[in-house]
């Protein structure tokens, strides 16, 4: 008799042990969430370089080459306006386009094309530090295009492109990266260059 009391104790005990061992749901025991998992997402800061560029006063395209300005290397042609983007920022710059043509009508096969057009993009960056490198940046892959040409007289980067009908020109000045396309089909190649030269020392 007192073995089986003895034994009915030990039972007992282990059941004991078992039940203790056990975490019952909703328990305050329950493992808490990590800190990690329970952290809200970090909010991402401001970019600092596009704050910087909020407050630069870009150049507008139309306001910078004028019809003035064309009219005094194109003397014998008028210019109007045929499409202008007023400054807009556009990633990392603030871009602006103005597009003039002239002799439209004149063409006989053609009524609606232009004899002549210029263009000017302008790209407003935050510093002139970075404009500058962006401009030697593209001037060392143009060198290898056929029709590069250096312009020293607008900047130790700036080039012209020539092409079939058309020249176009790449400078800075301050902030802005500033390209200049002049087109007609009948004009020799190198005075079309200088006339597009011509064109940005008159900015």
């Amino acid at each position: 008799m007192r073995r089986m009391m003895i034994l009915a104790t030990g039972i007992a005990a282990l059941a004991l042990v078992a039940c203790n061992r056990e975490t019952p749901a909703g328990s305050e025991t329950a493992a808490a969430p990590s800190a990690s998992a329970a952290a809200p997402a970090a909010t991402p800061g401001p970019d600092e370089e596009i704050e910087q560029l909020k407050a630069v006063t870009p150049l507008d395209a139309c306001a910078t080459l004028t019809q003035d300005k064309l009219k005094a290397v194109y003397p014998d042609l008028t210019f109007t306006v045929q499409q202008t983007v007023a400054p807009q920022m556009s990633g990392y710059m603030w871009d602006s386009r103005c597009s003039y043509r002239a002799g439209v009508g004149t063409i006989e096969f053609a009524k609606d094309a232009p004899t002549h057009s210029v263009d000017i993009m302008i790209g407003t960056v935050v510093s002139e530090a970075k404009a500058q490198a962006n401009l030697a940046s593209r001037a060392d892959l143009a060198k290898s295009t056929s029709g590069y040409q250096p312009q020293a007289d607008l900047g130790a980067n700036a080039y012209t492109i020539s092409d079939i009908g058309m020249a176009r020109l790449y400078f800075v000045k301050g902030q802005s990266e500033i390209e200049i396309d002049v087109a007609d089909l009948k004009t020799p190649s190198a005075e079309r260059i200088a006339r597009a030269v011509a064109l940005a020392k008159s900015l």
